[in-house]
C-alpha cells in the first residue's frame, strides 16, 4: 500500500496482484465541492479540493464491501479550525472546533454514478444548510460522519469519514445558505 500525499489530503492505493503477474491498482479518492448562494440565489463563494480519508474511512470502506454491517454515511458536522492539520488518525482526523448546530443529515440517500467504462464509480453525498440555519462568519472545516443518529457534538473520530479543511473561509450569513457535496470515487484500474 502507498499513500500519495496532496495539498488537501491523501489518497490511499491498494495495488492488488492477479493471475499471471497483472496488477491492478485501486484507490478511494475524495472531492468536496462548497457553494455558499446569498439571499437572492445568487453564488457567493465556491469552495473546492481533495478531502483526506481517515483510518475509520479506510476501515468503513473495506467492511461495506466485506461485511456490509457498517452504517451507512448519514451526514456532515462543520467546524472553524484550519490550524490543525487533517490527519489520518488523532486531533485531525475529526472536527477540532465544532460549530453548535452544524450537524446536518444528508439531503437524501446517496446516489451513485459510474465514471465511466473501467473507470471507476462516484458515491455523492450532499448536505444543504438553508438559510437561518448555522449562521457563523468562520466556516473552515467539515467532516462526513456515519454517527446514527447525529448529535449536536463535535462527534467522535470513530465515526469520521473524512475531513476537509476549506481553502478559504466561508462565512455564512443569515439569509446565506450552504451546500456541501462530497463525492467519493472508487477508482479502479
Amino acid at each position: 500500500m502507498s499513500e500519495v500525499s496532496e495539498r488537501m489530503g491523501i489518497t490511499d492505493e491498494v495495488g492488488v496482484k492477479l493471475g499471471k503477474g497483472i496488477m491492478s491498482s485501486a484507490r478511494v479518492r475524495g472531492e468536496v465541492i462548497a457553494i455558499l448562494r446569498g439571499p437572492d440565489g445568487l453564488v457567493k463563494q465556491i469552495e473546492w479540493g481533495s478531502n483526506l480519508v481517515t483510518d475509520h474511512g479506510d476501515e468503513h470502506i473495506g467492511e461495506r464491501i466485506a461485511l456490509d454491517g457498517q452504517d451507512i454515511v448519514t451526514g456532515m458536522r462543520l467546524g472553524n479550525d484550519s490550524v490543525t492539520a487533517a490527519s489520518k488518525a488523532g486531533a485531525g482526523s475529526n472536527i477540532v472546533t465544532y460549530i453548535s448546530g452544524s450537524q446536518e443529515a444528508l439531503d437524501a440517500v446517496a446516489v451513485g454514478s459510474d465514471l465511466g467504462s473501467g473507470v471507476g464509480w462516484r458515491q455523492a453525498h450532499v448536505c444543504t444548510w438553508i438559510a437561518g440555519d448555522v449562521t457563523d462568519a468562520d466556516i473552515e472545516e467539515a467532516v462526513l460522519t456515519d454517527e446514527t443518529p447525529i448529535t449536536d457534538v463535535a462527534g467522535a473520530s470513530g465515526n469520521v469519514v473524512a475531513r476537509f479543511i476549506f481553502g478559504t473561509t466561508i462565512d455564512k450569513q443569515a439569509g446565506d445558505s450552504l451546500e456541501v457535496t462530497w463525492n467519493l470515487d472508487a477508482l479502479g484500474a
